[in-house]
């Protein structure tokens, strides 16, 4: 920048630093300042235009934030406790949300040190914060058509209809039985007497329609239509064909849900989607690695709770010494083709 000096003899130059170039001793200090006032100004004004952009852009990022929240693809930033209590033996896990509440219907292992499983009971706990769990229900199999003392618990499915609450029930590898109760808590009644279907590992869904549907079984998945009161079939079993690209493991139990329109059917850590209920399935890989997901026998679902998705599953302590489990839960983020993301960050390394 150049301004005129005293009389015009010669004219200076001034960066917009306010550093000199040639020097006019009566003007230099006035011009310096008069340059650092409107630099200054300058730097102000871009400041003020800057903040301006940035809360617009984060109204609408964070209105975009809550967008994405309701449909259940943004990850949650909640703290999770994992395990998700302190005891062992927490196995099977399955999840009822009801009014922001979750409840988690688990088996309950016993057997220390045995090499079978020892399943005395079914245990219901609550929390409203994913980090604070409180014990609120036992479902005993001498209210059932097992009988007391049996240790063969296995697991279950939860379900609400009808202002009620259905427990579907294994009696170890050889039945499923179907309980009600008029509370998540209980107390559980048997709502038949006998068993509903001979296999096990039973998954209640719910389509979007409300129709409701049983699928059971490992190794060869099957799936029936259920009548309204969910206590008998209304049709003949169908077997779920599974187009097994990738690995997907033939021990554990299925799990069941759906996102978007498509469905996904879940074993362990591994899934298959469809837009069929009924199928075929193809596989899709795993929802993440580590703390027992990469196994045959990480039982557990996929759930919604305030608005995100997340999965619980168990894992098992030492599997070739005993029959021990606890149970994990982590968010769940899908993207853009439907693949599943799991987020373990809060998972601590020593049970992985």
């Amino acid at each position: 920048m150049t301004e005129k000096c005293h009389g015009g003899k010669y004219r200076r130059r001034i960066s917009v630093y306010g550093a000199p170039g040639r020097k006019c001793p009566g003007e230099y200090h006035t011009a310096v300042h008069r340059l650092s006032e409107r630099y200054h100004n300058m730097i102000h004004r871009r400041s003020m235009i800057k903040s301006l952009a940035y809360s617009t852009a984060g109204s609408l990022l964070a209105k975009h934030s809550r967008l994405l929240a309701s449909g259940t693809d943004q990850r949650p930033t909640k703290n999770i406790k994992n395990p998700l209590i302190d005891g062992p033996g927490m196995s099977d896990p399955h999840v009822l949300v009801e009014n922001d509440v979750c409840y988690v219907f688990s088996g309950h292992d016993v057997g220390f040190g045995n090499s079978e499983w020892v399943m005395p009971d079914w245990r219901i706990h609550r929390s409203t914060d994913l980090r604070s769990w409180k014990h609120v229900g036992t479902i005993l199999p001498k209210d059932n058509y097992m009988g007391k003392g049996s240790t063969d618990c296995w697991a279950g499915d939860i379900v609400k209809r009808h202002n009620k609450y259905f427990w579907f029930f294994s009696n170890r590898d050889k039945s499923i039985g179907v309980m009600m109760a008029s509370k998540p808590e209980g107390p559980y009644a048997d709502a038949l007497g006998k068993p509903l279907v001979t296999s096990y590992d039973p998954t209640v869904f719910t389509d979007d329609d409300n129709t409701p549907y049983l699928i059971w079984g490992t190794e060869t998945y099957k799936i029936a239509r259920l009548k309204d009161s969910l206590l008998e079939l209304d049709e003949e079993p169908r077997e779920i064909a599974i187009n097994r690209t990738s690995h997907f493991p033939f021990l554990d139990k299925n799990a069941l849900h759906k996102h978007r329109g498509l469905y996904y059917l879940s074993c362990s850590g591994y899934y298959a989607t469809s837009k069929n209920i009924y199928g075929p399935y193809e596989t899709q890989g795993r929802v993440g690695e580590g703390w027992g997901l990469e196994t045959g026998w990480a039982h557990g679902e996929f759930f919604v709770w305030e608005g995100n998705w997340y999965h619980i599953w168990c894992k098992y302590r030492d599997r070739s010494y005993d029959k021990i489990r606890d149970c994990f839960i982590a968010p769940v983020s899908y993207d853009e083709k439907g693949l599943m993301h799991e987020d373990l960050s809060q998972l601590d390394d020593k049970y992985r």
